[in-house]
């Protein structure tokens, strides 16, 4: 009688174990990534697009796209990650930080759409769907 008992809460007790392990480790933490888009709306010119994160240092490589072309990519976001970007054209460019907070305001979430054009560089605001200039080329 007392070992019956004795097994029914080895029982109970492996029971709640198992439910509240299993229930934790469906808990799978959310990863936001922050998503970025160059479009090249130059005329008629190459537009170079080099983007750089120093810690932990990755770098993208540098995308060459003709005019009308579109480069893409996203990354996990993190304390640590601040990409920056060099856009050039010809002998001018402009480098500016893509993942800093006055920036995903400016764009309104994690989806940001630069869009080069001759005077500058344009940032897309997702909410208004207007496009804000944001840089002049040699800054």
């Amino acid at each position: 009688m007392k070992n019956m008992r004795i097994a029914k809460l080895y029982c109970i007790a492996l029971f709640l174990v198992l439910a509240f392990g299993l229930s934790s480790s469906t808990r799978v933490p959310h990863v936001r990534k922050h998503y970025l888009k160059f479009i090249n709306n130059l005329s008629n010119k190459v537009l170079n697009v080099n983007c750089k994160n120093l810690n932990p240092y990755i770098d993208l490589n540098l995308h060459i796209l003709l005019p009308g072309e579109v480069y893409e990519f996203n990354y996990d976001i993190t304390r640590t990650m601040n990409f920056s970007c060099d856009l050039r054209h010809g002998f001018t460019s402009t480098v500016f930080s893509i993942g800093d907070k006055a920036t995903k305001r400016a764009c309104g979430g994690n989806h940001c759409i630069w869009k080069s054009q001759d005077d500058g560089v344009y940032l897309l605001n997702r909410r208004t769907k207007q496009y804000k200039f944001m840089y002049k080329w040699g800054q």
